[in-house]
């Protein structure tokens, strides 16, 4: 992808680094942002605009991506998300309904609108308790976020708190956030070298802060292992 204006502060992710911050497979985001044959996509991934050839993904596409991987976690239809999606647009005015602080708040109302809509609301409230399930797997996917005008501008993993995914900086890569340092470059050079204390000196940032990068990047291969 050339580097142009139009991507400098939106964060840029192949399907395979977006599937694997997510958990979901590549072929997955792929299918959910760039549609498959005669399937259209689930939303307008940011990118598609720019060229029908580019398949990286923004940052606000990697948030819709990992609430659509969520609800598929949880037997919720493609068709019922789709609904979901055009229902928010309209309830809620937003162009990026899944990725709004409004669809943190409403959200669990609008999944079940959703399955209402589509019919499949009887089936699975036999074995889930409805609105407190949806509630739940919004918050899970949207609670670890920073807003801003109402729209997702930070992703802050869960358990992972000196880890932030921005962006506006390093093109939305997981980064340590006091220090600014990829936590990939981090895992990968101790892989190499094995030893933290020497990697302390090197790029003078504490030891613990390279474990902490390490266990984010590990954490990540465990959930997609």
């Amino acid at each position: 992808m050339p580097l142009d204006i139009q991507i400098l502060g939106k964060g840029v992710y192949t399907p395979r680094e977006a599937a694997r911050l997510v958990g979901t497979s590549h072929m997955q985001v792929l299918r959910w942002t760039r549609g498959s044959g005669p399937t259209e996509p689930l939303f307008d991934a940011y990118y598609q605009a720019l060229s029908d050839e580019v398949t990286e993904i923004s940052f606000l596409d990697l948030i819709e991506v990992r609430v659509v991987s969520a609800m598929r976690k949880a037997n919720i239809s493609l068709q019922s998300i789709r609904f979901a999606i055009s229902y928010a647009q309209e309830k809620l005015g937003v162009e990026r309904p899944l990725a709004s602080r409004s669809f943190k708040t409403d959200g669990s109302e609008i999944l079940m609108d959703a399955l209402e809509n589509d019919g499949e609301l009887i089936s699975l409230s036999k074995a889930r308790p409805g609105q407190k399930v949806f509630r739940k797997i919004v918050q899970q996917s949207l609670n670890d976020l920073e807003y801003e005008n109402g729209i997702a501008a930070r992703w802050r993993p869960r358990n992972h708190t000196q880890v932030v995914l921005d962006p506006n900086r390093h093109f939305g890569d997981p980064i340590l956030d006091e220090y600014g340092i990829s936590t990939a470059m981090l895992c990968r050079e101790m892989q190499q070298f094995g030893d933290a204390a020497y990697l302390s000196r090197i790029y003078e940032i504490p030891k613990n802060a390279i474990l902490k990068a390490v266990d984010f990047e590990r954490s990540l291969d465990e959930a997609n292992g």
